[in-house]
């Protein structure tokens, strides 16, 4: 009588194991999960949206709704629920359909006999697969925080490793059905020499740029303090092997997670345990001023003026031509031509979204003053500013060429210092000049000039 029971028992432990890991010929069925013990994370299989086809991920246990983390087989999913996780003795861990077909594998094979390999669910999300002797299963050969989909949890690494050559960046979903890679993608400016940044593309073109990181956080969400999420802490390496970002949590009762949606929106979201629902807390792009370089080469955009876009002071619009639109990019050119004079100097602008760094170099042990000289002194460099906010943070930024996709940010802007003519500054300190602003002056000039003219004619008669 006891054997239904017995047999029940091990069947509901099958579907819901707390075991954190997977053992060599462990295998997992779709009708397994792999559930750590504290309940944040659950492995298993899962179809997305109003999808059918089934899929191995990771996603948070106990919200609301379902939460995915990754996919392992984003691009190849499976058509049924004949889906088995297996794990060799090589410490490579495959997805196979009821033919017995991989559909996706970790590529981590490695040689050598006794190693012992076991894959585990770490708290934090990530799926790792380590080797070692009997009792020390402790070098970690693969894991999933290498191959993010559209989603970053604290920990993971986005950047580039120089040794290798392996890029980690996100990947939007096709849509909320299909996890498949869609148009958009985030990734750090990772070129030795070049300046920490991140962009949104959609294919190759830049749709909004993050950045650059000022020491403590990445500028370029306007409103949004650079103190707003303590509960987290950033990461920035840079070095000769890898450049790389990263945030980790300081708080056991808040996490955080950053995604990437299919219609390229990067979203911040935050829970408060035990609470199952995510709150929005930033996103990118917000408005017409994200839209990477909308206002050209030396344009600036500012939400707060109508048109939105202007021209820096030393630049003028290049035509008047009735047809082309306020908010049209590339048409600020300098007023006055530099020449490399002594009497040429720099303009501070605040409350600046510091210029794509592309085009820039920078030095992490220099003040500001001895930024201003390398600049001075350098017939080429076009701008200079120290991009670290942090009380007495050094670092010099020096620009050489255009300077692109600048905007005004009240709450968290920096100080700009671009180069002019020595003109410029035996005239009036205007900053910022809308396009339209241009034709009222010569409507103005107009009016005033007819007025003059009535008046004297006037005059004449009497």
């Amino acid at each position: 009588m006891l054997f239904p029971y017995i047999t029940f028992f091990f069947l509901v432990l099958g579907i819901c194991r707390s075991s954190d890991t997977i053992a060599v010929h462990q295998n997992i069925t779709d009708a397994q999960n792999i559930v750590l013990g504290n309940a944040k994370f659950e492995l298993g299989f899962f179809s997305p949206g109003s999808s059918k086809n089934r899929y191995l991920g990771i996603w948070y246990k106990n919200t609301s709704p379902q939460t995915i983390a990754w996919v392992a087989n984003r691009e190849t999913p499976l058509t049924d629920t004949s889906g088995t996780v297996k794990l060799d003795s090589q410490g490579n861990l495959a997805l196979v359909n009821g033919s017995g077909k991989i559909i996706w594998s970790s590529n981590s094979s490695t040689s050598g006999t006794n190693i012992n390999p076991v894959a585990q669910l770490l708290d934090t999300g990530n799926l790792v697969i380590k080797i070692g002797n009997k009792t020390n299963n402790d070098t970690v050969i693969w894991q999933s925080f290498d191959y993010p989909g559209d989603t970053s949890l604290p920990g993971m690494k986005l950047g580039k490793n120089f040794i290798t050559g392996r890029e980690t960046y996100l990947s939007s979903w096709r849509s909320t059905d299909d996890p498949s890679p869609g148009d958009y993608t985030l990734k750090l400016l990772a070129i030795k020499g070049k300046y920490q940044q991140v962009y949104i593309r959609k294919s190759a073109a830049i749709e909004t740029r993050l950045g650059p990181y000022n020491g403590i956080s990445f500028s370029g969400r306007e409103n949004y303090a650079t103190d707003a999420n303590p509960a987290t802490a950033s990461i920035v390496i840079v070095n000769q092997n890898e450049t790389y970002i990263a945030y980790n949590s300081k708080s056991n009762t808040t996490t955080l997670r950053t995604v990437l949606t299919p219609d390229g929106k990067l979203e911040i979201l935050q829970r408060k345990l035990p609470n199952p629902e995510w709150i929005l807390i930033a996103t990118l792009p917000v408005d017409y001023c994200d839209i990477y370089g909308v206002c050209g080469p030396y344009g600036i955009c500012n939400t707060a003026t109508s048109p939105n876009c202007g021209c820096l002071k030393g630049f003028e619009r290049e035509s008047l031509d009735e047809t082309t639109s306020e908010n049209d990019s590339s048409v600020c050119t300098r007023s006055t031509a530099l020449d490399c004079g002594p009497g040429e100097r720099f303009q501070k602008f605040s409350s600046m979204k510091l210029p794509d760094t592309q085009n820039a170099v920078y030095s992490s042990n220099m003040s500001l003053l001895d930024c201003e000289a390398a600049c001075k002194n350098n017939c080429s460099c076009t701008a200079y500013a120290n991009p670290n906010i942090t009380p007495g943070g050094l670092g010099c930024l020096l620009w050489f060429g255009d300077l692109i996709d600048v905007r005004v940010f009240p709450l968290n802007g920096q100080d700009l210092y671009i180069r002019l003519a020595a003109s410029e500054f035996r005239q009036a300190n205007f900053i910022f000049v809308p396009f339209q602003s241009i034709n009222n002056v010569f409507t103005a000039y107009w009016f005033i000039n007819t007025c003059l003219y009535w008046i004297n004619m006037i005059y004449k008669l009497k």
